[in-house]
């Protein structure tokens, strides 16, 4: 018998299986940036409510890293993040981690294990990483402060860090 929990998982190991350490081309690096993000809202690992990208926007720039259990360049460009939030101290940029389609029990138990420090947020259906023309992950994305998306990123690359740490260095 197979319950929920284990349908669950073989149910994002075939979807990223499929989709996933998708490599970048220059049509993914293009295709968003310089345009407005769609609104973003959600919910917060462990309830206590949502995250709406209007609220922070209106001060802050986000970067949001899109990412799976499941899926190893996901865990390392986490890791990488938590290096790159470390080094950039810059008030007016919030970090975020949004899950795949993971339930949100073992996702707790997941973050609490690994000591992540950067906020984790849930696409539960995996409809806003759909918004954002992607179907896989990891998916990084910077939004300015006005809306504006100014980085793009599919899959992982270590040269393409370097492009991330400048960008947001750059940032006000």
């Amino acid at each position: 018998m197979i319950t929920s929990r284990l349908y669950t998982k073989i149910l994002i190991i075939c979807y990223f299986s499929i989709v996933s350490q998708a490599i970048a081309t220059p049509l993914d690096l293009s295709s968003l940036i310089g345009t407005i993000a769609p609104p973003i809202s959600l919910q917060k690992l462990g309830g206590g409510g949502s995250i709406h990208s209007r609220d922070i926007l209106k001060n802050q720039s986000m970067v949001l890293v899109f990412f799976s259990t499941t899926n190893n360049l996901s865990l390392k460009m986490v890791s990488t993040l938590h290096q790159i939030r470390a080094g950039i101290k810059n008030e007016n940029i919030k970090f975020f981690l949004v899950n795949i389609l993971e339930e949100q029990k073992f996702l707790q138990s997941f973050i609490v294990d690994k000591v992540y420090t950067i906020p984790v947020i849930m696409d539960r259906y995996g409809t806003v990483i759909k918004k954002l023309k992607s179907d896989a992950v990891p998916l990084t994305l910077v939004i300015d402060s006005g809306g504006e998306i100014s980085y793009y990123q599919k899959g992982y690359s270590d040269s393409e860090i370097m492009n991330l740490i400048v960008h947001l260095r750059s940032r006000k």
